[in-house]
């Protein structure tokens, strides 16, 4: 598979191990499906640490600092 696909490095990839996908193809968060790595997408958004901090957020919310389990 070629590395330079942008969903390798979009903020809506997420690895499903246990759908036994191989690398061939990715659950695209944002589409709600599985799909083949592209080159060219509309929904596309670069994974950095930043976004993939937003992205936890909206999805867990804040956990205010000295209230964490660990």
């Amino acid at each position: 598979m070629n590395e330079n696909h942008l969903c390798c490095t979009c903020l809506h990839r997420e690895d499903r191990p246990e759908l036994g996908l191989g690398g061939k193809l990715i659950y695209c968060r944002k589409k709600e499906m599985v799909v083949s790595p592209k080159l060219k997408c509309d929904i596309y958004s670069r994974a950095t640490k930043q976004s993939i901090k937003e992205l936890e957020r909206s999805i867990y919310g804040v956990i205010p600092e000295g209230e964490s389990e660990y």
